[in-house]
């Protein structure tokens, strides 16, 4: 009796979270930049300024304290600045590049120049002894490494001379590397250190700092020009259940949009339910056609204002007035036409 009615409450509990599934569709849309480039599409990237270190920042070797076997070579340079720089410009590139509507050139029929200079360095390096636990006589040595690194970029337009944007970013990172360990040694009948054979001496910090400047890449990116993200939105779930409906989410289920649109389309003309029309609008929206959608969910808003449908209007016509924003600053058109061509979606039509 038991094995059969474990199958059936399993079979059960499947059918109603299949059931309680809420279809939705994954939307795009775009992000306008921090910067108004005026429609440039080719930088040319000088290289960075780099950072004077007027004295040398670590002593040449790192020191166990009290402890002889763990003293290491440091893992500074003196071209470490020079180095530092030239990824940064190298950063820079690839940040650019990485958009989709700026490139980088290197002649002189670059429309914008991007300046940059590393604007603070600073390094460390030490040991730190740790116990398994308290008042344990075994311990590992590790050698702790910290970067900090600050970084200023500018646009200027070459034609004019003007600057156009202007950014800082500094952060910090800490690598940690296990050096050594203090166990206790039969033969002698004492505790000896024990170096790890791979550490002769202090690893470079320049990866420190490459990896500080790869973190910077994607936020100057989105700073100089659109880019695009992608949100997930909920379908009005078919409840009450609605016979009709059914097959329709199943459409969305299998993606397709354009079909399952005038379906919806056709259920909310032929029944007036709210569900349907707002639906039809996410699908429209989904399909690309955003100022369509706007008319159809500000319709569905005027029989049915809930705050559903208010904050699903709302974000759409946020959608169009980035995305108008965005289009401004990809082709260079003018703070004044932009306003004029979305005042009529923000204000409500």
């Amino acid at each position: 009796m038991n094995r059969l009615r474990i199958p059936l409450i399993l079979g059960v509990l499947s059918v109603l979270l299949f059931s309680s599934c809420v279809s939705g569709l994954s939307i795009t849309r775009q992000i306008p930049a921090e910067a108004n480039l005026h429609g440039i599409r080719t930088l040319r990237v000088e290289p960075t300024k780099t950072y004077p270190m007027l004295r040398r920042p670590v002593p040449s070797w790192v020191e166990g304290s009290g402890q002889m076997e763990l003293t290491i070579p440091s893992g500074y340079s003196s071209s470490l600045s020079r180095d530092v720089a030239r990824e940064a410009t190298r950063s820079l590139e690839r940040a650019i590049q990485s958009t989709d509507h700026l490139s980088v050139t290197s002649s002189s029929d670059a429309e914008a120049v991007v300046l940059s200079e590393i604007t603070f360095m600073d390094l460390s390096e030490r040991f730190v002894e740790r116990s398994p636990n308290e008042g344990s006589e075994e311990k590992s040595y590790y050698l702790v490494q910290t970067a900090t690194v600050g970084l200023s970029i500018k646009v200027m337009e070459v034609a004019t001379g003007s600057i156009l944007y202007t950014s800082n970013y500094a952060d910090k990172i800490t690598e940690e590397y296990l050096v050594g360990t203090r166990m206790w040694d039969e033969t002698s009948k004492t505790y000896k250190i024990i170096r790890r054979f791979t550490f002769t001496r202090s690893p470079s910090f320049l990866p420190l700092f490459e990896d500080l400047l790869r973190s910077f890449e994607r936020r100057i990116a989105r700073q100089l020009a659109p880019s695009t993200v992608t949100e997930w939105v909920s379908l009005a779930p078919n409840r009450p259940k609605d016979a009709m409906a059914k097959e329709v989410y199943w459409l969305v289920d299998r993606g397709e949009y354009r079909l399952a649109y005038h379906r919806f389309l056709a259920l909310y003309h032929d029944t007036g339910d709210w569900r349907w029309g707002y639906n039809a609008a996410l699908l429209l929206q989904g399909l690309g056609e955003l100022e369509d959608a706007i008319v159809l969910m500000d319709e569905v808003h005027a029989g049915y204002p809930s705050n559903q449908v208010s904050h699903a209007l709302s974000r759409m016509k946020d959608a169009l007035r980035d995305q108008q924003k965005a289009e401004m600053q990809i082709f260079g058109e003018s703070l004044e036409e932009f306003t004029l061509v979305t005042q009529m979606y923000t204000e409500g039509r």
